[in-house]
């Protein structure tokens, strides 16, 4: 008899209980649709896109997003294992799979949720400040004190060169271009750090004239004197200012002339403080860009989180159905071998395992069982053909023997009895067997019951009563009964014993009449002639 294990009714109504239905299903995507709507309308409804969502905001909505999404990804993995098992020849509803798909789920997102969440926070409040007024304000007034050093320094020698006009102007009120204008015209030129300077008119007719200059081999007065600059200064201008080169360079009209001019040069890096300043301008112009992007790549980021996350937990499900398809496959086999061997097939085995873990290691157990079981069930077949054959001849030998027999349990229950037993008892075979002995044959019972191992018991039946000769012998599977019907010999033996004393008694009373015989006999030969023979009286 197989015994079958008993369900955990228990462990059923638990599994029932937290079962994940259709419904529940439903639910989970209604969530995640909901989650997304209104992560949607949080940022929507933010203020100036300039601004950053709030990091505590954008991490709220993160791992609502992220929970809700891993567990879609979670039910997408049980429908797929649920459909794998389906075509698996285990069934069982693909627990293993689903079992493995959610722990596998779990621990990739549990840390990738802890990860995601202190990476967005960090990443967020990170750029806040790069982000905020302060940090704006920092790189405009960078921008703005760059500019106004490179102002400055223009101004600086525009109003050393218009300073320096002026005194010209003042010394020429009083002198004449001599000798003397030369000494102080290199001395006005000196003390105001210019590197070179030139005073000279223009006319219409002569054009440049040059009155006095300092470093004359680095002024190239027609490149710098153009009739643009002198109509603008003719018209009003005060001086202009221009850089060219490694120079700042001022041009301006000395005060109560109308053809005198004035022009100075300082030799300065202009290309650095000219490339340091539009270096500052373009940070500002690339930061502007950038802040009027922020929110962009806040959420571009965070989408970045949230998606790799999702992928990650992707492709850990993955890794669950492969994982499951690969545990899975050598129980199947297994399961698939255990069906064919209670079928009665004991030659199934299992193939070859590939793996030496535990799994393989119950492979090799199974097919070594099987192994054994196929030779022990060739020996029981052989045993029981055996015994088949054993019992038939102990059958043969039963039905031909005279001599009742019967073999009873150790509660006295009948295990076996011939047809003779069933005559001499005076039953059928079907009331014998499975009966107990006490209810057929009270009287072999109560001989079983004694310590006797031959006896003489009647047995009666209706009006018939038979006599038999029983011998028991006693073993570990219970009593064995022989008896044999000796009513027969029991009556002839009766008989020869009357036949015996009669004959002893005729003998005893026969010796007496011998003479009285033999008078007889002699008197009938005597007088036998003499007597008429019609009368019988002397015959008797």
């Amino acid at each position: 008899m197989i015994a079958s294990p008993t369900p955990d009714l228990g462990a059923e109504e638990q599994s029932r209980r937290f079962a994940i239905t259709p419904a529940v299903e439903a639910l989970v995507v209604a969530i995640a649709i909901v989650v997304a709507i209104i992560s949607y309308l949080v940022i929507v409804n933010q203020s100036s896109p300039q601004r950053l969502i709030p990091p505590p905001v954008v991490a709220l909505i993160l791992v609502a997003n992220l929970v809700s999404g891993v567990a879609l990804m979670m039910l997408l993995g049980r429908r797929v294992a649920m459909r794998r098992a389906a075509r698996s020849a285990i069934g069982g509803g693909g627990r293993l799979h689903v079992r493995l798909v959610g722990l596998f789920s779990i621990v990739a997102a549990v840390p990738m949720l802890l990860v995601a969440i202190f990476a967005s926070l960090l990443f967020q409040y990170g750029v806040q400040f790069w982000y905020s007024d302060r940090a704006r304000g920092m790189l405009e007034n960078a921008t703005v004190l760059a500019r106004t050093s490179y102002d400055q320094q223009l101004r600086r020698w525009e109003e050393a060169t218009v300073t320096m006009a002026d005194d010209m102007s003042v010394y020429l009120r009083d002198n004449s271009i001599d000798p003397r204008f030369a000494s102080f015209f290199f001395q006005q030129v000196y003390y105001r750090s210019l590197s070179e300077g030139a005073l000279f008119a223009v006319s219409p007719k002569s054009g440049i004239q040059t009155m006095a200059i300092v470093n004359p081999y680095a002024i190239d007065l027609s490149k710098q004197v153009t009739p643009t600059a002198i109509a603008r200064l003719k018209s009003g201008r005060r001086s202009i200012v221009t850089v060219t080169g490694d120079r700042i360079q001022t041009l301006t009209a000395l005060p109560g002339s109308d053809q005198l001019y004035l022009y100075a040069a300082r030799v300065e890096d202009t290309k650095r403080m000219t490339t340091q300043t539009a270096r500052a301008e373009a940070i500002v112009t690339d930061y502007r860009a950038l802040l009027a992007r922020a929110r962009s790549l806040q959420l571009q980021f965070n989408a970045a989180l949230l998606f790799v996350s999702l992928f990650i937990v992707g492709i850990s499900v993955w890794i669950a159905l492969a994982v499951a398809d690969r545990l899975v496959r050598p129980v199947e086999e297994l399961v698939a071998a255990a069906r064919r061997v209670a079928g009665g097939d004991l030659r199934a085995r299992v193939p070859d395992p590939r793996s030496r873990d535990e799994v393989g290691t119950l492979a090799k157990a199974f097919n070594q069982m099987t192994v054994r079981l196929e030779e022990q069930n060739t020996e029981l077949v052989t045993a029981n053909d055996q015994l088949e054959n054993r019992r038939a001849l102990i059958e043969a030998v039963m039905a031909g023997v005279s001599a009742g027999v019967i073999a009873t349990a150790g509660d006295g229950t009948i295990r076996l009895a011939n047809q003779s037993a069933t005559s001499l008892i005076g039953t059928e075979v079907d009331g014998l067997v499975g009966h107990r002995l006490a209810a057929v044959a009270p009287e072999l019972a109560e001989l079983v019951a004694g310590r006797d191992r031959e006896a003489i018991v009647q047995v009666s039946r209706a009006s018939d009563t038979r006599t038999l000769a029983v011998r028991i012998a006693r073993t570990d599977a219970g009593p064995i009964l022989t008896f044999d019907d000796i009513t027969q010999q029991v009556l002839d033996q009766r008989r020869a014993a009357w036949s015996d004393v009669a004959r002893r008694i005729a003998h005893e009373i026969k010796n007496p009449l011998t003479p009285i015989q033999l008078a007889a006999e002699r008197l009938q030969r005597r007088y036998g002639s003499k007597i008429d023979p019609e009368d019988t009286t002397f015959a008797r």
